[in-house]
């Protein structure tokens, strides 16, 4: 809101608000948007989202942006449809033109003349469109417009960190300033997470169709603190387990030891089944999935095992790939985990502890799960060759030493 409101970054055109999967990315667009419009600071807001056609391409932005200016802006419902009369055709042609002549030129027509409107536009989901090229277009766009309109609009822009949307945030920083806002834990999401869970299941303690039986000290302490670590501060899981808790279906007790994994499901009901779809839409992004599939394999196979601990650089070196191969191939991943570099090695981070869960299982992943014992015996087939060739090595230097 202090950006929005020019408190800070004056001179910034676009923030780009992104963090992992299941951040609460959306619930804070919606309210700035919510907020914004009540004070009249809202021009336009548009939401990508995957599973809806109408909103899982580019086609439909502009049109959308147009005709929430003609709403907010009435002095620019007369220049937008004098184009529209002109050229039917405008909405076929690239965005780019459509976006000039139907919301940059009636504005800036209108500011040239001494009208005051709303400046903001809230792109929220940017990577649910499913043209990853349009998306970083999109951003191009906003840069190049800024350059022949400035300061007319401010775009408040949603996402989670996808490679190529920083790649083109990047570029956009290079011919004009870009604000950045990083949903991570420096804003303590724990402790919101803890007191979200505790209001809600004090909510379904109070007001549940099988209230009677429950007991007075439900949930304890620590079950609030087992579901809050499971978050890893990510409002999705938390969420998602409140809704599957709060189900009439069955006792909010019991739901909730299916989701501490206390007991097993009934009726396949699955508490997470939302976050498993988020999970296999992002993997299903990925360029080379077997190989994606061995790394994360690997990865956690090594975690299993107290003779070597688990970084990228002994990885690469089990599957036989050449240096920063992992890197690479888990770009697609962004926004799931990172690599960090720690000390001399880089490690593999994961923003949801349940995402690991989901690859283990075959029920949730399906054909994502990953292959334990296969990534057991690369990691044994690895040990022998070092070693091997590590006995090689000394045998050869032993010989000359005695020859």
């Amino acid at each position: 809101m202090d950006w929005v409101i020019g408190k800070v970054d004056t001179e910034t055109f676009m923030l780009w608000l992104y963090g992992p999967a299941g951040s609460g990315k959306t619930a804070i667009a919606r309210t700035i948007a919510e907020r914004c419009e009540t004070q009249g600071l809202l021009l336009a807001s548009f939401l990508f989202f995957r599973s809806d056609p109408n909103r899982n391409t580019m086609t439909p932005l502009v049109a959308n942006i147009s005709y929430c200016v003609t709403c907010i802006v009435p002095g620019a419902r007369k220049p937008i449809n004098t184009v529209l009369e002109a050229d039917p055709l405008i909405l076929s042609y690239t965005m780019e033109a459509q976006f000039t002549k139907l919301v940059l030129e009636p504005l800036q027509l209108l500011a040239d003349q001494g009208h005051k409107f709303p400046r903001l536009v809230v792109i929220d989901g940017l990577d649910e469109c499913l043209d990853t090229h349009a998306q970083a277009n999109l951003i191009k766009l906003l840069s190049s417009s800024q350059a022949r309109y400035p300061l007319l609009l401010k775009f408040l822009i949603v996402s989670r960190p996808e490679t190529h949307i920083k790649l083109a945030v990047a570029l956009a920083g290079e011919r004009s300033t870009v604000s950045r806002l990083e949903l991570n834990d420096d804003y303590l999401p724990d402790e919101d997470i803890r007191l979200f869970l505790t209001d809600k299941l004090r909510e379904i303690k109070m007001c549940h169709p099988f209230r009677s039986g429950i007991p007075t000290n439900w949930p304890s302490k620590q079950q609030i603190s087992a579901l809050v670590c499971k978050a890893s501060g990510q409002f999705i899981y938390s969420s998602l387990a409140v809704r599957f808790i709060n189900s009439s279906c069955d006792s909010p007790t019991r739901q909730l030891d299916i989701v501490l994994e206390l007991r097993p499901p009934i009726n396949q009901d699955l508490p997470f089944a939302e976050l498993d779809t988020l999970y296999t839409f992002i993997l299903s992004r990925t360029k080379n999935l077997t190989l994606v599939l061995q790394i994360l394999g690997v990865n956690d196979a090594f975690f299993e095992t107290d003779s070597f601990e688990s970084n990228v650089e002994r990885i690469e070196s089990v599957l036989g790939l050449e240096e920063g191969d992992v890197r690479i191939y888990l770009s697609a991943l962004n926004s799931l985990l990172e690599v960090r570099e720690s000390y001399s090695d880089h490690h593999l981070v994961f923003y949801h502890s349940s995402f690991m869960d989901f690859m283990r299982t075959p029920q949730r992943s399906t054909g994502y799960c990953i292959d334990g014992p296969k990534s057991h015996s690369l990691i044994v087939r690895w040990v022998f060759q070092v070693f091997t060739g590590n006995f090689g090595l000394w045998l050869r230097s032993s010989i000359q030493l005695f020859a």
